[in-house]
C-alpha cells in the first residue's frame, strides 16, 4: 500500500497539502534516518512520517522510536478506519489518516493514471472499512455482517485489535495478534485469580481456523512465573492443581449450560461435536517436577503437549484449556467481546474458595 501511495505522490504530490499541511518536494520509502518509515515527506524544513498499516500493527516500541527522532517530523498513522483506536491516549504528536480517505484524494488528480488507480484502490479500501464496521453491528441490525464475511486474514486481525481495545475498556487484560507458526488471527483475554496479579490468571481466547470458516473459544487457567523469576515446580503445580480443582468447570457442557441461563444469545453460537478436552497421555507429574523440556523423554528428542498431555489443551506447562467451536456464520465481532468477557466472569465465579496459589 505504501508503494502505491508513493507512486501516486510521484505523479501528483498536491493532495498531501490538505492532509499534512504542505506539498512535499519528495516522498521517500524506507528511509533509514527516519526509522525506516513507510513514507517520509519532505519540503525544505518541513517533514512528515507516514506509517502505513493494513494487517500489521504499529508496536509501542516502533511508535516510541518515531517520537524520538531528533528531526521532530510530524507523525501520521495511515490505516483502516477501525485502527484509529490503536493510537495510545498519550500519543499527542500523532494524527490518524484513514487509508480510504487518503487514497481517495488522488481521484481528483489531473494525472489520468493516478486518478484511475486511486479510484479502484479507494473503492476496495472503503469496502474493507464497511465490512469491519458491519461485523461490529448488532445481529439485529440490517447492515450487520457475520464474522465469516471476513474472507482475508488481515481484516480479521484489524477486528481482533478492536476487540482487544473493548476488553481493556472492561478492565480485562487483552492481546490481539496471530498464532505462533500458523499466523492465525487470535484475541486473548485474562483476569487474575483471587488474590493474585497478572502472572496467575484465568484465560479466554478466540482464534480463527485455518482451512475452513469459523473459529474456536479456548478457556481455562494460564499462569506465568513470578516477576523476575523463572518457571519452577511451584508455579507448574499451582497452575495444574487449580485446573484439576475446576475439572468439571473447564468443559464445554458446563460453560454452555451456564451461558444458556445468563446469555442464551451467546450460548447459541457455541457447539462441540467431540470432547472439549483431550485424553490424558504420559506422566504429567514428571513435567510438573522437571518442566516440559527437562522431564524424562522416554527416547524422544523433546516433550510437547502432543506427547505428554494432562487432559487439557494448551501450550507449555502452565496453560490448561478446553476448546469450544464458534459459529462464525452467526457471530458478530461484538459477540466475541461479550463471549470472552462472559467466559472470564464464569471462570472467576467457579474458582474454588480454598486458596490454591502461594
Amino acid at each position: 500500500m505504501s508503494d502505491l501511495i508513493q507512486f501516486l505522490s510521484d505523479r501528483d504530490a498536491s493532495p498531501w497539502a490538505e492532509l499534512v499541511g504542505f506539498v512535499p518536494d519528495e516522498v521517500s520509502r524506507e528511509v533509514r534516518e527516519a526509522n525506516n518509515a513507510d513514507l517520509l515527506l519532505t519540503s525544505g524544513s518541513r517533514s512528515a512520517v507516514v506509517e502505513v498499516k493494513l494487517g500489521h500493527l504499529m508496536s509501542d516500541q516502533q511508535q516510541e522510536k518515531y517520537e524520538a527522532l531528533t528531526s521532530r517530523p510530524d507523525l501520521y498513522l495511515a490505516a483502516l478506519a477501525s485502527d484509529k483506536l490503536r493510537l495510545r491516549n498519550s500519543a499527542g504528536r500523532w494524527s490518524f489518516l484513514s487509508l480510504s480517505d487518503l487514497v481517495h484524494r488522488w481521484e481528483f488528480a489531473e494525472d489520468e493514471l493516478a486518478c484511475r488507480l486511486a479510484s479502484e484502490a479507494a473503492g476496495v479500501l472503503r469496502t474493507w472499512d464497511q465490512m469491519i464496521s458491519a461485523v461490529f453491528e448488532a445481529r439485529s441490525e440490517e447492515n450487520w455482517l457475520p464474522l465469516s464475511a471476513l474472507n482475508q486474514k488481515f481484516l480479521a486481525r484489524v477486528v481482533t485489535r478492536q476487540i482487544a481495545h473493548e476488553l481493556k475498556e472492561r478492565d480485562r487484560m487483552a492481546w490481539a495478534g496471530v498464532t505462533s507458526g500458523g499466523g492465525l488471527p487470535i484475541i486473548q483475554g485474562w483476569t487474575p485469580i483471587r488474590g493474585e496479579g497478572n502472572d496467575r490468571c484465568f484465560m479466554a481466547e478466540v482464534r480463527w481456523w485455518e482451512t475452513k470458516p469459523g473459529g474456536e473459544l479456548r478457556f481455562g487457567v494460564d499462569f506465568d512465573a513470578r516477576p523476575d523469576n523463572v518457571e519452577d515446580e511451584e508455579v507448574r503445580r499451582a497452575a495444574y492443581d487449580l485446573a484439576i480443582s475446576m475439572d468439571s468447570d473447564i468443559e464445554f457442557a458446563s460453560l454452555h449450560a451456564h451461558l444458556q441461563t445468563v446469555r442464551p444469545d451467546l450460548a447459541e453460537l457455541l457447539s462441540r461435536d467431540k470432547r472439549s478436552r483431550p485424553e490424558v497421555k504420559g506422566d504429567w507429574e514428571k513435567v510438573i517436577v522437571h518442566g516440559m523440556r527437562g522431564a524424562p523423554l522416554d527416547g524422544r528428542k523433546s516433550n510437547t503437549r502432543r506427547t505428554v498431555t494432562p487432559g487439557f489443551f494448551g501450550d507449555g506447562a502452565l496453560r490448561f484449556q478446553a476448546i469450544v467451536d464458534i459459529d462464525f456464520d452467526q457471530a458478530s465481532a461484538g459477540d466475541l467481546t461479550e463471549l470472552i468477557d462472559a467466559t472470564l466472569a464464569y471462570l472467576t465465579a467457579r474458582e474454588p474458595e480454598a486458596a490454591l496459589s502461594s
